[in-house]
């Protein structure tokens, strides 16, 4: 394939987006990933060849190319919402507007709660507490859930109109094309199991915020649930978790994106009849840095006693070779284990969690991981996992009095590292992950936290105006902020791309290369 670029000062970012699988991708006959952005060189308008070698399949969702020179200045115009705002729910406003990154469409929330499943599907969006202060509460909940019953064939059956699957049930999503999404002062809950249904044995999946888009930035907001809380999906997709609180039991931080959390508290909450529980479940793929967890707290609820059975997490994915039967009742069960072949369903699977410099709790088991587990036909829990290609790391852990965790002390780990890392081999890790991340100030990459983000909001609104006085529905100019232009290194997304998406496209298709979308069910 020929990817045209333009001349153009300041050169550009080419980031294909997608997956491969056993394919390898070259870009100028460098080896690249999808997901992440590769600087090419625009001294003169040509073609870029992006080469597809190997025998596997490639599964390509886009190819979007940045100009540096084409960095705008970035406009915000404000919507209000709230019970006398212009808006009385957040989807109305959000159905009401249009928005991009360059003229970002922020909600400013009055203080309430907000009974409403909610998606985003649009570029540029804020959502912000209008108490900027946050004391007062902007609460987003709903009750959907995954019940993961199937038939006989594998087919996922709904037990009701709120059972909605993994994928579905999250009280607000952030879709695929929502890039830049920025939340400030929010709390995000799925009340199940939180609210209702909290009785033994009723535990589920129950996503409170499944975020599917890059450029996703938390400020400190709160997201509860209980069982697969906080959903990071989409393969070279970042997240930014920046302060805040996280509160489940079991894989409660879960997914495949890039995500980055730092000064945030993870709570392990307590659920009736649960001894155990998992702070993470990455399904990384191996391109991928997966979560990095740095300068956070890691706390426990009083309700878990000393045999309490809680760990950092587990991979979700990073299977090894396995049968499994399933029951014309629509259970399963898994026979005939390898655990030294991989799966070969979740080959680019490879499970990524790394804690870096944090508080974690006593609590936590001197194994510090589990292994994700199968049933086999008695009942009796069977390791399922691919251990070489787990990448679990713990640097420079401290317990709750700040003293740092001796290595030695763990002699026992189950499929991660421990390492005692002085300061400035924290500082050096932490720059080596960020940067690995796509988190920078180089071209192509996301600016990591600086006071300058190309798309914040001033939670003091000192440089807003308000659309207050526009009618609902409508894009008043009158209320549009005009705000900093990113530094020159800092490449936006724009419509460049459109072009070159259309001609690769027509090349795909004239090469006769197969196009294989491989979905895979959580279960």
């Amino acid at each position: 394939m020929y990817i045209p670029v333009a001349q153009a000062e300041g050169g550009a970012s080419i980031t294909v987006q997608g997956q491969a699988y056993g394919a390898t991708l070259k870009l100028n006959d460098a080896d690249i990933a999808t997901g992440a952005a590769s600087v090419v060189s625009t001294d003169s308008t040509r073609y870029v060849p992006l080469t597809v070698a190997g025998a596997g399949s490639l599964y390509l969702t886009g190819i979007a190319i940045d100009y540096a020179a084409d960095s705008p200045a970035v406009a915000s115009h404000i919507v209000t919402v709230g019970p006398n705002e212009q808006y009385q729910s957040i989807q109305a406003a959000l159905d009401a507007n249009d928005s991009s990154e360059t003229n970002r469409l922020v909600l400013k929330i009055a203080p309430g709660d907000y009974r409403e499943k909610v998606t985003v599907t649009k570029p540029g969006v804020t959502f912000a507490n209008a108490d900027v202060t946050a004391k007062r509460a902007v609460t987003i909940r709903a009750s959907y859930y995954s019940s993961n019953t199937f038939d006989a064939a594998g087919n996922f059956v709904p037990q009701d109109a709120f059972d909605l699957g993994t994928n579905k049930c999250a009280t607000v999503t952030i879709g695929a094309g929502a890039t830049g999404f920025a939340a400030y002062g929010i709390t995000f809950q799925n009340d199940y199991n939180v609210v209702d249904h909290t009785a033994e044995g009723q535990q589920t999946p129950a996503v409170a915020l499944n975020t599917q888009a890059d450029k996703v930035y938390l400020k400190n907001s709160r997201i509860i649930g209980r069982q697969d809380t906080l959903y990071v999906q989409g393969a070279g997709n970042r997240v930014y978790v920046d302060g805040g609180y996280i509160e489940g039991t079991v894989d409660f931080v879960f997914g495949d994106a890039n995500a980055y959390f730092t000064g945030t508290e993870l709570h392990m909450a307590a659920f009736p009849g649960k001894n155990n529980g998992y702070f993470t479940a990455a399904n990384t793929k191996k391109s991928g840095v997966g979560l990095v967890i740095d300068r956070c707290r890691l706390t426990v609820s009083d309700a878990y006693g000393d045999n309490a059975k809680l760990s950092l997490g587990r991979p979700w994915q990073t299977f090894a070779k396995y049968s499994q039967v399933r029951t014309a009742d629509g259970s399963s069960y898994v026979t005939d284990v390898n655990l030294n072949a991989k799966n070969d369903t979740y080959a680019d699977i490879s499970s990524a969690v790394t804690y870096l410099d944090s508080t974690i709790s006593s609590k936590v088991i001197k194994d510090r991981w589990n292994v994700w587990t199968g049933k086999d036909k008695s009942g009796k829990s069977v390791d399922v996992t691919f251990h070489p290609d787990v990448r679990f790391a713990e640097y420079a852990s401290h317990d709750e009095s700040g003293a740092l965790l001796n290595p030695a002390d763990y002699s026992k780990i189950v499929l991660g590292k421990m390492e005692a890392l002085d300061a400035a081999q924290v500082q050096a890790k932490r720059a080596e992950l960020l940067a690995d991340m796509g988190f920078g100030t180089e071209a192509g990459q996301w600016a990591a936290p600086d006071g300058a983000w190309p798309f914040a909001f001033d939670q003091k609104y000192s440089t807003g105006t308000d659309t207050t006085a526009s009618q609902p529905g409508t894009d008043s100019q009158a209320g549009t902020v005009s705000r900093h232009r990113p530094k020159a290194k800092q490449i936006a997304n724009t419509g460049s791309s459109v072009a070159a998406i259309a001609v690769v496209v027509l090349l795909l298709v004239a090469a006769g290369v197969v196009l294989v979308v491989v979905r895979h069910k959580r279960q």
